[in-house]
């Protein structure tokens, strides 16, 4: 089953990996313009984030469903 999932498992933790990086590298000091551009920044890479997202959505919804397998089918 994992074999399936390969490249949607690739793409979250590449997302989770630019996450926990954007994170780590806020700044801490008091400076405003160091602040504001690692926001700036910040918000342009939660779009990408975001549409990352919507395309692993969208690749998921693509698949094809599991065929049903329950017994309400039975023959008489």
């Amino acid at each position: 089953m994992s074999d399936k999932f390969d490249n949607e498992i690739d793409m979250l933790d590449d997302l989770y990996s630019e996450i926990v990086e954007a994170i780590t590298h806020k700044p801490d000091t008091q400076d405003y313009e160091t602040s504001r551009i690692y926001f700036e920044n910040l918000a342009a890479r939660l779009n990408a984030w975001a549409l990352t997202v919507k395309d692993l959505k969208k690749k998921l919804q693509d698949r094809e469903p599991v065929k049903d397998i329950t017994a309400d089918n039975r023959p008489a």
